[in-house]
């Protein structure tokens, strides 16, 4: 039985090379809290949703072999811009800054990019308007 406090939670598995560091990098940059945690993986619950952080080294794809490999999210404009601000105040460096396009435009949009320390490329975007894309 469904109850009216559930809802859909998207998971993503990850490889990563240092736990601790990827653990870091998701709470101080990010905001995330943790889930369950075990000695070779660990759950961060991010944005309403859970990325495992598992420990296997030998399966980071180093950034000249990921193509347009990526995740990411799309937040209220607000919250892109105090993840973007937060990341700035971590110091941690952004693959591509901050940028809004189409500005005064329906499909106006802000995004950036960003990496784990295990080279997980992220994407983190908003929309001005949500209808432009049909939703």
């Amino acid at each position: 039985m469904t109850q009216a406090s559930e809802h859909h939670v998207f998971h993503l598995s990850i490889a990563v090379a240092d736990l601790a560091a990827a653990k870091r990098f998701y709470v101080d940059v990010l905001g995330a809290t943790i889930g369950r945690e075990h000695d070779d993986w660990l759950d961060v619950l991010l944005w309403g949703h859970q990325i495992t952080l598992q420990l296997q080294p030998d399966e980071v794809v180093p950034p000249d072999r990921q193509g347009k490999r990526h995740f990411g999210v799309s937040l209220p404009w607000p919250e892109w811009v105090a993840a973007a601000d937060r990341v700035r105040s971590c110091g941690a460096a952004f693959l591509s800054e901050p940028v809004v396009k189409f500005a005064g435009m329906p499909e106006e949009q802000g995004k950036f990019y960003l990496a784990d320390p295990s080279h997980n490329v992220i994407e983190i975007k908003a929309y001005r308007s949500l209808t432009t894309l049909g939703y």
